[in-house]
């Protein structure tokens, strides 16, 4: 599983994911079958950016017969979008037929962002895929600024969702709720957010037991109308440590 995060703003559109990669297998221990999920590795890319300043993440399963999905989606953007120009509201379609066209279909879903020209003027796009249920689904709405996140998501849900205590007459108490207020949102601010949320993810799920789904580096991208950039991405690197001699 994964957490990633899409925030749209009037000034443009931020996606961000952590990196961690688990394997889960399932034992024999006697009489029981034992489920097994062990962090792989933190070095695993949920976000890519397409030609076109298309945004790609991915939350869910993590490979397809053994193989990381990251590889799978940079073939789709080389094989599917890097020799002609495509509108980013044409990616959905096309990535659902590229992975449904598979020998194994995962259990995978995805966010695509983007902008497009739309009588003279770029429109921002954030659109959900879900594989197995054949769900293409546009999240934002015109002209509002708003969040929509998928993986682990339930942390997160606690955080926002209105909640109460349960008094000694064992009746609910609901606390005031404090809103998060999207519409005055800025794009440092969603930059803010969206590292928060994973990051907030990330070092809660660390203290529960729980299988630690979520960790590693947070990377972020920025989505503007007229070009994309990385805030923060983990690069590759020689280890530091080799012994000399």
């Amino acid at each position: 599983m994964s957490f990633i995060i899409s925030l749209y703003v009037q000034e443009g559109i931020v996606m961000a994911s952590d990196s961690r990669l688990t394997l889960t297998h399932t034992e024999q221990r006697g009489s029981q079958q034992v489920q097994i999920t062990v962090p792989q590795s933190d070095a695993n890319y949920k976000t890519f950016l397409a030609p076109g300043n298309i945004g790609i993440s991915t939350f869910g399963a993590a490979d397809i017969l053994g193989v990381p999905i990251s590889g799978y989606i940079e073939s789709f953007i080389n094989e599917k979008l890097s020799a002609n120009p495509v509108d980013v509201n044409d990616v959905p379609k096309m990535l659902l037929d590229y992975f449904k066209s598979l020998s194994q279909v995962p259990d995978t879903g995805f966010h695509v962002a983007g902008y497009s020209k739309k009588g003279g003027k770029l429109i921002p796009y954030l659109w959900r895929i879900i594989l197995v249920q054949d769900e293409v689904k546009k999240i934002n709405l015109p002209d509002q600024q708003g969040a929509a996140w998928d993986g682990e998501v339930d942390v997160m849900t606690r955080l926002i969702q209105p909640v109460g205590l349960i008094g000694t007459d064992g009746k609910i108490v609901p606390l005031p709720p404090s809103v998060i207020n999207w519409t005055f949102f800025t794009l440092q601010d969603a930059i803010d957010f969206a590292i928060y949320a994973v990051k907030t993810t990330r070092d809660t799920m660390r203290f529960q037991t729980r299988f630690k789904t979520v960790g590693g580096p947070v990377d972020v991208l920025v989505i503007k109308p007229e070009k994309a950039f990385w805030v923060q991405r983990k690069e590759l690197h020689a280890e530091d440590n080799e012994l000399s001699f």
